[in-house]
């Protein structure tokens, strides 16, 4: 999802931390550190996560003008990931199978066969495709200590945080009302009131039945 054209998006992430005074120059290499490494056919990885330019997830040569734009940080959360498609691998495999045994002059492989005869087709047609490829773009207001992440998809967000923290030292607490109501400010009987509060259910169990007109009701009894 793009911070910088389309439908804006996000979800919202609280910084939890202190910002080192030299932070600029740290954060730079630290970034350049994870930026992403495009996967390899012959890797063991069959997933990566890394940092590239917001907007352009194939620029991941960063400089200090691709990430820092007045008091923001922003970047691209990069994603690639193998995904042969299944026709494809089983018609290789059937393939490379009949071509094993006739081979071996036998009439079936064992399980450790044919596990090792799928990592090597595996690897083969990884060489005639590409990785799948998705980018969330992440901006850091810096001043606000506030990061926008143009997805609101679980596993994505897990990743990132993890990245996040890794690359920064700095923690991301995910928006909630509680967070919210901490980051606001109360007085002491606010904050002793909101201990005490319970979600509460706005509509009982019957009242969300599903309701048949007549004439399909009639239809459904009989």
């Amino acid at each position: 999802m793009p911070a910088l054209k389309g439908s804006l998006t996000y979800a919202r992430f609280y910084v939890d931390g202190e910002m080192p005074e030299d932070f600029q120059e740290r954060f730079m290499r630290h970034i350049r550190l994870r930026a992403m490494k495009p996967l390899q056919p012959d890797e063991e990885d069959l997933e990566r996560s890394g940092w590239c330019k917001i907007g352009e997830p194939f620029e991941i040569e960063l400089t200090y003008d691709d990430v820092f734009y007045n008091e923001y940080l922003n970047l691209g959360f990069r994603t690639d990931r193998w995904a042969i498609p299944g026709p494809l691998l089983k018609n290789r495999m059937r393939d490379a199978e009949a071509a094993y045994l006739q081979k071996k002059g036998r009439e079936k492989l064992s399980r450790k066969e044919k596990t090792e005869l799928k990592d090597l087709v595996s690897r083969k047609l990884r060489r005639e495709v590409s990785p799948a490829t998705r980018v969330v773009d992440l901006s850091w207001s810096l001043n606000e200590g506030l990061v926008r992440f143009f997805s609101h998809s679980a596993k994505p967000a897990g990743l990132m945080t993890e990245l996040f923290t890794k690359t920064f030292g700095l923690k991301l607490v995910p928006e909630s009302p509680y967070t919210l109501a901490e980051r606001i400010g109360l007085s002491k009987a606010q904050e002793a009131a909101w201990q005490v509060m319970e979600a509460t259910d706005l509509a009982d169990e019957e009242s969300l039945k599903f309701s048949l007109p007549d004439d399909e009701a009639a239809e459904e009894e009989s």
